[in-house]
């Protein structure tokens, strides 16, 4: 009796699973997965760079153009902090020439901050002040001027 319908199928080596090899294949994927989560997690953990050491006064340019100049207290995986801040505020001199003065966000700002933290996906470019700069003397004389609150 030739019953197509009810022939029993053909099975043939390539096709065939030999038993354990599914359970050999599900675990070698499984482990491959987990490892590339730690791996992507790892990444992720770690700060993303290292612009210097901690401790030294840093210029943090952000995404909307505002500078900040600040020691650096901590790098984290997604921000930056930084103490003893100050930007530089631009204005006009009684007899009308342009001027700049560096303002410290803690004695300054109405709230007076003691530390800022900046999201990192929010910084465009973080640098060194040098301690022989034009910034790094004007940050001195205002040290000098008056004591912090």
């Amino acid at each position: 009796m030739n019953d197509p319908v009810h022939a029993a199928p053909i099975v043939t080596s390539s096709t065939a699973m030999r038993p354990g090899l599914g359970l050999l294949l599900g675990a070698i994927a499984t482990a491959a997965l987990v490892a590339l989560a730690v791996f992507t997690w790892r990444q992720q953990a770690g700060a993303p760079f290292a612009p210097g050491p901690l401790g030294v006064r840093y210029a943090v340019q952000l995404q909307n153009g505002q500078m900040f100049y600040g020691v650096l207290r901590e790098i984290g995986a997604r921000h930056v902090q930084m103490e003893d801040v100050y930007y530089v505020q631009p204005f006009t001199q009684p007899d009308g020439r342009q001027g700049n003065r560096v303002v410290n966000r803690q004695k300054n700002d109405w709230h007076g901050p003691q530390v800022l933290t900046v999201p990192l996906d929010k910084v465009v470019t973080i640098e060194t002040v040098g301690a022989t700069s034009q910034l790094a003397k004007l940050i001195e004389q205002d040290k000098a001027a008056a004591p912090a609150r």
